[in-house]
Parts: structure tokens; C-alpha cells; sequence
């Protein structure tokens, strides 16, 4: 997973023609520490947090508003340079999906590539960690300060981001375990190359993995060295 959006944030640099210049492609682990974090903090399960906690009053390590900064992952700007910021999700460490952050607007989109409805309840759930800390955080970085005059279309409030589900008529749908992972990083390249019509299938799923195994492979030596 890592490798491949490695892989992306490269592409984007030198082919920034076709890459879209203001999105960030995050790596794997960003939303698992999140979410590591908002179950030590809230509880396992939370949908919102302690009445205790504070959005904008909660103190952010240096090393916490790296990602944030641009620092990290290699290949990402800072969040107040950037539209979109596109976070690959291990929801419920066992199935990938894809959260697209627009920045412009304060909003989270769920992109998921399974077959399978979920309530609405259970996503927010899931996203819970993201669409807490993530104006937490931007607040932390002066992000609406830090932003380009013109750019910005909403103030950066003390409340949660909201929650949209994509139609999943609109998303690539998987029946068998095993490429939602794939899907997810498709999904992420085609965004990343400003394209909002997923133009592939299920059944064309192996020549893509396939595909992926050959660019990681032909990259190891600059994956490693990174």
C-alpha cells in the first residue's frame, strides 16, 4: 500500500501536468494513528468525543503537526498550500476505503469500494477520529490564517467536519475480499489525476494488481532509500 503511494506522490512531482498540484496522497498510517489516538482518548467505539475535550484548546505535539506541516510523508505540501487531501482508510483494520478531505469546503467524502451497505451511524463512527482531529489540528497550524486570500469558501469552524457517502454507483464495486485495497489505490490515482469518472471493473482487477507489483517493483530502489 505504502510503496504504491509512494509511487503516486512521485508522479506527482514530475508529472505535474497531469498530477493535480494541490492534493495531498497521505500514506497508510496516518488514519490508524488517529484512530489510535481517539480510542485512547474517547474510548473505543466514540462516535464524538469527552465533554472534556475541546477541539481548538487541544494541545498538538510538534511531532503530531508534521503531517500537517507537510513534512510527511515525502512528497506532500503543506495542508494550507493544498485543495484535497486524500486518506487511505483500514476501516476496521480489515477492509480499505478511501476518505477524500476537501479543504475549500470542510468536508469529508467516503469512497468505498465494497458492495455492502453500512449505516450511516457506523461510517461516522469509523470517520470519527478524522473529522474531529482534523479541524483540531488545522486550527493548531493558523491553517485558515496560513491560506491564500480567495481560496478559502468557509471558516474554519469549532465543530466537526461533515460526513458525505459517495453513491456507490459513482465508486467501483468489489464482491470478492481481497481488492479492496487496490480499488482504493486506483481510486486515489485517478483522483490524483484530476479524474471523476472510474472508468474500471472488478473484472479487470488482476491485470491492475498486476500492474502495481511491476511499478513498486521497478521503484524498490527509491522506495528503500526514502
Amino acid at each position: 500500500m505504502d510503496a504504491y503511494l509512494h509511487i503516486l506522490r512521485k508522479s506527482q512531482r514530475y508529472y505535474s501536468t497531469v498530477y493535480g498540484p494541490r492534493i495531498n496522497i497521505l500514506d497508510s498510517q496516518f488514519y490508524s494513528w488517529l484512530l489510535n489516538d481517539w480510542d485512547r482518548l474517547m474510548g473505543s467505539g466514540a462516535d464524538k468525543p469527552r465533554r472534556s475535550w475541546s477541539m481548538f484548546k487541544h494541545q498538538w505535539s510538534t511531532e503530531d503537526l508534521a503531517v500537517v506541516r507537510g513534512l510527511v510523508p515525502v512528497g506532500t505540501k503543506p495542508w494550507n498550500e493544498v485543495d484535497v487531501v486524500l486518506i487511505p482508510c483500514n476501516l476496521g483494520r480489515t477492509h480499505w476505503a478511501l476518505a477524500s478531505v476537501n479543504l475549500t469546503t470542510g468536508s469529508i467524502y467516503l469512497m468505498d469500494p465494497f458492495r455492502q451497505e453500512v449505516p450511516f451511524r457506523h461510517r461516522k463512527t469509523q470517520l470519527a477520529c478524522l473529522r474531529y482531529f482534523l479541524p483540531s489540528m488545522l486550527h493548531a497550524l493558523d491553517f485558515h490564517g496560513r491560506r491564500r486570500r480567495g481560496d478559502m469558501t468557509y471558516t474554519l469552524q469549532n465543530k466537526p467536519f461533515p460526513l458525505n457517502i459517495v453513491s456507490r454507483d459513482r465508486v467501483p464495486q468489489h464482491d470478492r475480499g481481497g481488492n479492496c485495497g487496490a480499488h482504493t489505490l486506483r481510486l486515489i490515482e485517478y483522483l490524483a489525476a484530476n479524474r471523476d469518472t472510474f472508468d474500471w471493473s472488478e473484472n479487470e482487477m488482476g491485470t491492475i494488481r498486476e500492474k502495481m507489483d511491476v511499478e513498486v517493483y521497478c521503484n524498490s530502489k527509491d522506495w528503500s532509500s526514502s
